[in-house]
């Protein structure tokens, strides 16, 4: 079977004993060849060429619009993205005529560089702005939107005032580009809650407002969480296989009572909804989880990905494989600092990297937790490669 072949039947059950490695590389990728430091052998090929060249698997990430995330121009309708590259979204949403939203991105190029959100509505306005980096592929909000209490009316509008689609044009495209290589996965809304700390206030204020004002935090959250309904019938009534619920948990800002009451129900309610659907649905954790690692089987997931193991996060290897048991599968696995040739050594990853398939085979699509950094050793990806083959081989 193929990349894409063999994932899907591991999300079905059907444990073949194969491993896919499936590194994510985008940031290594969009940062060296900006600045000219790829080695030459990669450098001006597309990140898919890249991925073949290295002799694995990507791992397409879809991401919906509107996203800041994706850099759009809506001038121009082009993309920056993620995987694959200059890929089009697949879930849209478009504002009621009512709200009058706008992105821009200030500065050309290089250190200081922002994207400016502007919305207008019959509530009021509200600006949000992000840092763009120089050396990743992300982004940081540098002003937050939500600036007293009285905002959240205005935010509340602007959610409940769009409606979300399914474009099965840009999938086709999108599947096209991919073909063997992976299934593609569809990125869904983030939890309401996890949107409330990271992207709509600063995580001390949104936890000041949720102890002052927990009523009116709470029935906002309510609000936002029905407004992505919508988005999750556009990707539950799509051809789309596999669905990645990004939220990004790290047990040092959730605390388990704020994962009980914020984070499993949102896991419930459209997570379960998308796996009557018929799709293989995991969340993305790659923080410090070691406190949230015992709800991994009450989310009802398919899987969990980026969960790190020491010594770049706080798990053992031991500790994942009884927080997911026989059903659970974990995407990824190889903590990212042994890419980093100034911390450890080639045979150190060759070991460490040989010890999670023992541990977590067949229940793992092996990637880096959470992906090879900007000046990480590329070629070690290709190391990974050729253990992998050999570990197939002979299983």
């Amino acid at each position: 079977m193929n990349p894409k072949q063999e994932i899907l039947a591991l999300f079905r059950g059907d444990r073949t004993g194969k491993v896919v490695w499936q590194p994510r590389i985008e940031n290594w990728y969009n940062v060296n060849q900006a600045h000219g430091t790829a080695p030459e052998n990669y450098y001006g090929k597309s990140l898919l060429e890249v991925y073949d060249e290295l002799g694995c698997s990507p791992r397409p990430y879809l991401i919906p619009y509107p996203s800041p995330e994706d850099l759009r121009s809506e001038a121009t309708d082009e993309w920056k993205g993620f995987c694959p590259q200059d890929s089009p979204p697949i879930i849209r949403a478009k504002l009621d005529p009512s709200v009058d939203g706008k992105v821009e991105v200030t500065g050309n190029g290089g250190q200081g560089e922002k994207i400016i959100e502007e919305w207008s509505t019959p509530e009021g306005d509200l600006t949000r702005k992000w840092l763009i980096s120089e050396d990743s592929i992300s982004q940081q909000v540098c002003e937050y939107p939500i600036k007293d209490l009285g905002d959240l009316d205005i935010l509340e509008y602007i959610l409940t005032h769009q409606e979300w689609s399914f474009d099965a044009e840009a999938y086709e495209r999108v599947e096209e580009n991919i073909g063997y290589r992976a299934p593609i996965a569809a990125i869904a809304p983030r939890a309401p809650f996890i949107q409330f700390i990271m992207f709509y206030l600063s995580y001390e204020d949104a936890v000041i407002h949720l102890h002052r004002h927990r009523d009116r935090v709470e029935k906002f959250l309510e609000i936002a969480e029905e407004a992505d309904r919508d988005a999750f019938e556009a990707i539950k009534n799509s051809p789309v296989d596999v669905v990645c619920l990004p939220t990004n948990l790290d047990g040092q800002l959730v605390s388990p009572p704020y994962f009980e009451n914020y984070i499993l129900p949102h896991y419930h309610e459209y997570g379960g909804m998308l796996k009557d659907a018929g799709k293989f649905v995991y969340a993305h954790w790659d923080g410090r989880v070691k406190p949230l690692l015992p709800y991994a089987r009450e989310t009802g997931l398919h899987g969990l990905e980026a969960l790190t193991p020491r010594p770049q996060g706080d798990l053992e290897l031991e500790d994942i494989k009884q927080a997911l048991g026989d059903d659970m599968i974990l995407l990824d696995g190889i903590p990212a600092n042994y890419f980093l040739p100034y911390q450890y050594d080639e045979k150190r990853l060759m070991d460490e990297t040989k010890r999670i398939l023992e541990e977590l085979t067949p229940n793992i699509v092996l990637g880096i937790s959470d992906e090879i950094p900007a000046d990480g050793d590329i070629e070690r990806v290709k190391l990974v490669t050729e253990l992998i083959s050999e570990y197939n081989s002979g299983s």
